[in-house]
């Protein structure tokens, strides 16, 4: 950046500081809300461009401006710019292959595109700097998830009782990719993750109100029926609250579960078979591409990966996003998505030394959730599953990083001497 441009940031930066940072602040929790309740990004758009594009270029923008003037950095910085330098080698990569295999340029693109939020992880390390940003986090996803429980809930009391047109819902959701029908007015709808992660939240936290708002987004996420999102969700409360030691809800948890189970799988499929033949169609479809993929790979797959625009079974993307990166990138691919679980536990067991509140776990297991669900629907590389893991991973090392400052000032006031901290 040129002399005179710096020197006319840092006097704009000067003369209204906290105001600017306020802004900044308004541009992060409106960017998470979008996400979280907007689905595939494509509610707000004019032609090609959408709300969420231009957001997440704004986020970019800022960022890039922070790193050139050296403001409002620490330590979560470098872990952001270590994960983004990862992510382009890798992914490039892929797409030089992937292009040198003849794959169709925009075949690449299309799916290359959905990683891009990678991008966005100095922004929101920068942003989640402190634990006060950290629960202000934690609780819009708590609002959207609780937000979209309510509305799909009371859509389907509409639809029951004759007051709203289950025709024209669905012919208002036939073209929209972010929804899928499942009979009886039942819906999926991409961003329900938000649901049960919402259900993560308040379970952990045990805020005002927790069970009954638990047991109220439970239901709505059964009558998904998506069977992804209630494993996923089982399995992250489930074990959260074996980490947690807390044995009564556990029995109840596993009641609520088996309950969700008998629902999903056995008393509403029972109603009508057309259930049970669009799940066998879907579970022949993932054993068809990894036997696919079994057949066709070689050690070069292993290796380097076919590269981004290869298709999988005649398909140009499939729903286990392990298998889809393993594909795509080799076995360095794998290591890399799974990567940002690895640094999501380091930081939550080492605030557990000091620090055994719920946010941490709420955090923490919500990305196991993503890291579960990723394995049945493509999350994880997209920007609904990936904004909540680069928000777990920084809120996680922001709750930890204070739990190392506890600790240090606890050993000096023992008389304990110089403290070293654990690692940042």
């Amino acid at each position: 950046m040129y002399p005179a441009t710096t020197r006319l940031v840092h006097v704009f930066l000067g003369l209204a500081p906290v105001r600017i940072r306020h802004l900044i602040d308004v541009l992060l929790f409106a960017t998470l809300f979008e996400v979280f309740i907007g689905g595939g990004g494509r509610f707000v758009s004019i032609g090609p461009i959408s709300l969420r594009m231009l957001l997440f270029i704004a986020c970019v923008s800022i960022s890039v401006m922070a790193a050139l003037l050296r403001w409002r950095q620490d330590g979560g910085q470098m872990v952001a710019y270590g994960l983004v330098l990862a992510y382009l080698l890798i992914h490039v990569l892929g797409i030089t292959i992937g292009a040198m295999r003849g794959a169709e340029p925009g075949a690449i693109f299309t799916e290359f595109q959905g990683t891009l939020y990678w991008l966005a992880a100095p922004f929101f390390a920068m942003e989640l700097q402190t634990s006060v940003m950290v629960r202000r986090a934690s609780v819009l996803i708590q609002s959207a998830g609780i937000l979209l429980a309510v509305s799909y809930v009371l859509l389907l009391v509409g639809i029951a009782v004759g007051e709203i047109n289950l025709g024209a819902v669905l012919s208002a959701v036939a073209d929209n990719d972010d929804f899928g029908s499942r009979g009886y007015g039942l819906l999926f709808y991409k961003s329900f993750l938000y649901v049960g992660l919402a259900i993560v939240f308040v379970v952990a936290k045990r805020s005002r109100c927790w069970l009954p708002l638990a047991i109220l987004m439970g239901m709505a996420l059964v009558l998904t029926l998506t069977r992804g999102f209630i494993l996923s969700t089982a399995t992250a409360v489930l074990l959260m609250l074996v980490i947690q030691g807390r044995k009564i809800s556990i029995v109840l948890g596993l009641a609520a579960i088996l309950g969700a189970v008998f629902i999903a799988w056995s008393y509403i499929p029972s109603i009508d078979d057309s259930f049970v033949s669009a799940r066998e169609t879907s579970n022949s479809q993932r054993l068809d591409d990894m036997s696919f993929m079994l057949n066709h790979a070689s050690v070069g797959t292993l290796v380097f990966g076919e590269g981004f625009g290869s298709p999988i079974n005649g398909r140009s993307n499939i729903e286990n996003t392990y298998l889809w990166a393993l594909w795509r990138m080799g076995i360095a691919g794998v290591l890399f998505w799974l990567t940002p679980l690895a640094l999501c536990a380091y930081y939550y067991f080492k605030s557990r030394k000091g620090n055994s509140d719920g946010l941490a776990s709420a955090y923490f297991f919500g990305a196991v959730l993503v890291y579960v669900q990723t394995a049945t629907n493509p999350y994880l590389n997209n920007t609904i599953g990936l904004t909540f893991v680069l928000l777990a991973i920084f809120s996680l090392r922001t709750l930890a990083k204070g739990t190392a400052s506890q600790i240090g000032l606890i050993s000096a006031s023992c008389g304990l001497g110089e403290t070293q901290l654990l690692p940042q």
